[in-house]
């Protein structure tokens, strides 16, 4: 059993003693990774709920709670550094930082090497705030169609809130609160950035921001980054649209399989761990449709842009150190983004890229795995890989590293 606790302070609610079952399999999962890396049973796991007044244009000035996991070696004393791990555009952070199975927790290796590490979802995702997502009207009428009819719905429905939700700066909010939190409750000046996919354009703008509380960035396939999007948010919001979108039980393994290049890339069975973890994690959206759904909050978009801000005058802004690691295979993602936005890091003291060859969009559910895990620590501690401060490499299947000119 998994307890959500909660500290009270005038700061801080807590999920007054609410406790989350894993499923059996998770639990098998859990166990068996415990007795094979033996350190993991030193991992202590606390969840906390953030107090936050929200900007999201739907509920813009209510009091929200926004979910947080720790993880931290039991078994250490004193000070340590602070990471905030970000997640993508469609789930919960918890299968992608903490999937408990074998030895892919992602957060329990950097809490075992001497982190104190912290994942949150933002508003949409997660256990964290779903305005105007619990009603299944508010998604597409294709997505209705697809997933919601007959079970939840008997016809299609116009949405009751006929607007986009979230927003690049309600994001950049979220992440502030929580990194003002962590600050102050660990005592430190600056915390470090993880971000994943659409995570890397939510980290790295906050980093621009705030430059005076991150240390150091490590972006995992950081999508898109689209340097000629506009500086401004549109005018007016909310963007008419829906709040939310589906994502079916089946939907990500199809788009992963399509980027499955090598011979054992993959565990076959860790999807089921994924699955299991990612429905837990959306206690309503797993009793929609037949199989459940993922639930996601859809961003204000310019027109023709995905976001607005995180483009080429706010990366040159970025002033700490920067790792980007991207899968060799990874098709959501184009290397030419990752170019374009390595070359605006103008500002970066220390700036590396790597590449991973036999290796996806979702490297931290992969067999090279450990290549990421290392990378990620040896670049948080120290800010180097592989010892050297900047540079361009890649990592073949046994994990040889070559520096690229």
């Amino acid at each position: 059993m998994k307890h959500i606790c909660k500290y009270m302070s005038s700061s801080l609610f807590v999920l007054a003693c609410c406790s989350l079952s894993l499923s059996a399999f998770a639990q098998d999962q859990a166990a068996a990774a415990a007795d094979k890396a033996g350190r993991a049973t030193n991992i202590q796991t606390t969840d906390y709920l953030v107090p936050h007044i929200s900007t999201v244009p739907a509920n813009a000035g209510k009091r929200v709670e926004l979910f947080v996991r720790e993880k931290v070696n039991k078994k250490g004393r004193g000070a340590r550094p602070v990471v905030l791990m970000i997640g993508g555009a469609t789930g919960s952070v918890v299968p992608v930082f903490d999937l408990q199975f074998e030895n892919y927790s992602w957060m329990d290796h950097l809490a075992a090497a001497g982190f104190d590490v912290f994942a949150m979802d933002l508003t949409g995702y997660g256990l964290s705030p779903r305005p105007m997502m619990d009603d299944p009207c508010n998604y597409s009428t294709a997505e209705q169609q697809q997933y919601l009819i007959p079970k939840q719905l008997a016809k299609p429905c116009a949405p009751s809130y006929p607007f986009q939700l979230t927003t690049i700066q309600s994001d950049w909010d979220d992440i502030d609160r929580v990194v003002d939190y962590l600050r102050r409750v660990r005592n430190v000046e600056k915390v470090s950035l993880v971000g994943y996919s659409r995570g890397g354009a939510r980290a790295g703008g906050y980093t621009a921001k705030h430059p005076g509380k991150v240390d150091k960035l490590f972006l995992l396939a950081p999508g898109r980054y689209l340097r000629l999007s506009p500086t401004d948010a549109p005018n007016p919001l909310p963007r008419p649209g829906v709040p939310g979108t589906l994502i079916g039980a089946a939907d990500l393994h199809d788009l992963w399989t399509t980027q499955v290049k090598c011979q054992s890339q993959v565990t076959p069975r860790i999807r089921q761990a994924i699955t299991e973890s990612a429905l837990e994690f959306d206690p309503v959206g797993s009793s929609w449709g037949a199989a459940g759904v993922r639930r996601a909050p859809v961003w204000n978009s310019p027109e023709g842009f995905l976001y607005w801000g995180w483009n080429a005058t706010l990366a040159g802004q970025v002033r700490v150190p920067t790792l980007i690691i991207r899968g060799d295979s990874d098709s959501q993602v184009p290397i030419s983004d990752l170019r374009d936005l390595l070359g605006d890091l103008r500002g970066a003291p220390q700036k590396v890229f790597i590449e991973v060859k036999c290796a996806s969009h979702y490297l931290f559910w992969e067999s090279q795995h450990m290549i990421l895990l290392n990378a990620s620590v040896e670049w948080l501690m120290d800010g180097t890989y592989e010892g050297r401060f900047n540079g361009n490499f890649s990592v073949d299947t046994g994990g040889n590293v070559k520096q690229e000119p």
